[in-house]
């Protein structure tokens, strides 16, 4: 080695100790104390600045290139790629996401200083500081309890849409999940079917005090605990969103990785959305990457009964009574009775069943009554003479 000779604060420090050892002013077992290492690494470093002098200090390779040192064009093409496909993603997921296609990549800490030394990835979501809480356990059985919520976001980059999902609490498993234009009783209905045909009936679903769930004034209120009060699944509600925590922070995953995956799959309508979920996005990362096995393998989801008929549980349900000329109404029109074997039905409840897209339904009980359509009545109204 030539040239002048740098030394740092804790090569300093060793040349001293190593001549004090030397010189016998200290023990080797003294300057391996001082220095944090063994007595056999004093002895090899004190030989090596006797035969070199101050250059012994240093490391063998001090000065030399490593050989896995990495090129700068593979920086500056990493740092390109991540700035101009993944400028959106999260620095794992971005990382995640060019060993899915097969580029070479470095370690995540050298990628992750690269990219936030160009001024790449996102921010830390700050948190809103809260009061402690008890940690709940999760509950034992799959289908024990699903949590369900609606998270409303600008999912494809521009418009609003409620994303209507349920976790299970056992497992983190999301059985089904869909984007609507809100978050309506229908909406909720539609995503609780699906899972039921999925999986099968669930013990209990937790939500929060919604209209849909049963609380408020909101049109149709009741729908959704009726329907699951005929299957025979309970509703808990609660006004706290900490309580519901697992479903919460899925969607803080969802928003975090669901809205650049989709951005960079070219998904713009609703359907697109949809199809991408329930082919791509659960499938593949949730329900590969955020499940655990429950803490009982034994399945709480219940299969359908034969005499149940979904498509009327999951519908809208009205009551009305019937009117002397049996007839009832409707949405502001008339309905008139057109069976008669079973007499007359006046002052009788009947429910109307709404399917969306298909025309109304009567029952009594059990029975399916014919109804028709009346043609509003038109008034005459008698001009006064002039």
């Amino acid at each position: 080695m030539s040239g002048d000779i740098t030394l740092n604060k804790t090569e300093q420090l060793t040349y001293r100790i190593i001549e004090d050892y030397r010189l016998g002013r200290i023990s080797r077992k003294e300057a391996a104390l001082i220095l944090n290492v063994s007595e056999k690494t004093i002895q090899r470093r004190a030989k090596s600045i006797r035969e070199k002098g101050l250059p012994g200090v240093k490391h063998g390779n001090s000065g030399r290139s490593p050989h896995n040192k990495i090129h700068t064009e593979t920086k500056a093409e990493i740092v390109r790629i991540v700035g101009e496909k993944y400028y959106d993603f999260n620095l794992l997921h971005a990382r995640e996401k060019m060993i899915e296609e097969g580029r070479p990549i470095v370690s995540y800490g050298t990628f992750y200083k690269w990219c936030i030394s160009s001024g790449l990835g996102k921010g830390k979501r700050r948190r809103r500081t809260s009061k402690s809480r008890v940690v709940r356990e999760r509950m034992a059985n799959e289908g024990l309890m699903l949590q369900m919520d609606g998270s409303h976001h600008a999912w494809n980059g521009t418009d609003t849409w409620c994303l209507i999902a349920c976790i299970d609490d056992a497992t983190s498993n999301i059985p089904y999940g869909r984007f609507f234009k809100s978050e309506t009783t229908a909406a909720c209905l539609k995503v609780v079917k699906e899972i039921i045909l999925i999986k099968g009936i669930p013990d209990v679903i937790y939500t929060d005090n919604a209209g849909w769930s049963g609380k408020g004034k909101r049109d149709n209120f009741s729908q959704f605990k009726r329907a699951c009060e005929d299957l025979g699944i309970r509703i808990i509600t609660t006004s706290s969103p900490q309580s519901k925590g697992r479903i919460e922070r899925a969607w803080r995953t969802f928003q975090d990785r669901l809205i650049p995956e989709m951005r960079l799959a070219g998904v713009t309508t609703m359907t697109h959305a949809n199809q991408f979920l329930h082919q791509c996005f659960l499938p593949q990362y949730w329900n590969v990457r955020n499940t655990v096995e429950p803490l009982c393998a034994a399945t709480r989801y219940r299969p359908i009964p034969e005499h149940i008929d979904l498509e009327q549980v999951f519908c809208m349900h009205y009551d009305r009574i019937v009117t002397s000329d049996s007839s009832i109404t409707y949405g502001g029109d008339r309905y008139k009775i057109i069976d008669r074997k079973y007499g007359s039905l006046k002052g009788k409840t009947i429910t109307l069943h709404k399917h969306e897209g298909k025309p109304l339904e009567a029952y009594w009980g059990h029975i399916q009554l014919s109804i028709e359509k009346l043609k509003p009545i038109k008034h005459t109204w008698l001009k006064k003479p002039a």
